[in-house]
């Protein structure tokens, strides 16, 4: 993943940065260690969703065909998957060997696919809810699939749990912390500087994990699943796909 770290030394550095070390009355462990949780969280969703796939896992299995009545679509019903999902990212199906990805598309457009008598070649996907997809239209034979997601991560309590991030990842939480207890204790500017430090921190994270280098040098910013997924970007080269 690229960095681990003990959460014991991760309060640790957030009570040297934010010069709170001695305060465990009004700074406990516990309270440090529930911000911690909440930031990793935040970190792991908003990476995703600007374009890393580092905390993207996979789950797969067959569509059923037809529709789900009384809907005109078939919906994918993953509450079932382990670990609990947060949010889909990307849906492909597997059609005569052939590996297609399908199109994300609001919730406005679940009705644009045809009536409940319609069936074929899924070509789109919609959330429904965090663990039901709409496949628009509904499967017409019974094709594998394959739905990439962001799963949810267990909270660490002891001084010995170990976290997971991205490199950089950790000190992105430290001052993503740090803004939190500033925000408690009320100090506006030293709240500030604390923010400049996080989106600087979280920049660099972002930029590591999503670059792609080429030919042309290097590409920054985010990119779309189903490209990653069907092998060429809009740039016409090729992406890295999910691990």
């Amino acid at each position: 993943m690229g960095a681990t770290l003990y959460l014991s030394q991760l309060r640790a550095d957030i009570s040297l940065q934010a010069d709170i070390a001695g305060a465990t009355d009004r700074h406990s462990a516990t309270l440090l260690s529930r911000l911690i949780n909440q930031s990793n969280k935040h970190l792991r969703r908003r990476l995703s969703i600007d374009g890393a796939q580092h905390y993207l896992v996979s789950t797969d299995g067959t569509l059923g065909t037809g529709t789900t009545s009384p809907y005109p679509f078939y919906v994918l019903d993953l509450a079932a998957v382990a670990p609990r999902i947060v949010r889909c990212f990307g849906v492909h199906i597997t059609v005569q060997s052939e590996v297609i990805p399908l199109n994300q598309v609001p919730f406005t457009s679940i009705t644009d696919y045809g009536g409940t008598q319609t069936s074929g070649v899924p070509r789109a996907w919609a959330a429904l809810n965090t663990a039901k997809l709409a496949i628009l239209p509904a499967a017409g034979s019974a094709y594998p699939y394959v739905v990439w997601y962001l799963p949810a991560v267990a909270e660490v309590a002891a001084d010995s749990d170990v976290l997971s991030f991205v490199e950089g990842g950790d000190e992105f939480i430290v001052w993503d912390c740090v803004a939190r207890l500033i925000v408690r204790d009320q100090y506006p500017q030293a709240f500030q500087m604390a923010v400049q430090m996080r989106d600087e921190k979280y920049s660099e994270v972002l930029s590591n994990a999503t670059k792609v280098t080429g030919a042309g040098g290097m590409f920054i910013g985010r990119d779309v699943l189903a490209e990653r997924l069907s092998g060429l970007g809009s740039s016409r080269r090729r992406i890295l796909t999910p691990p």
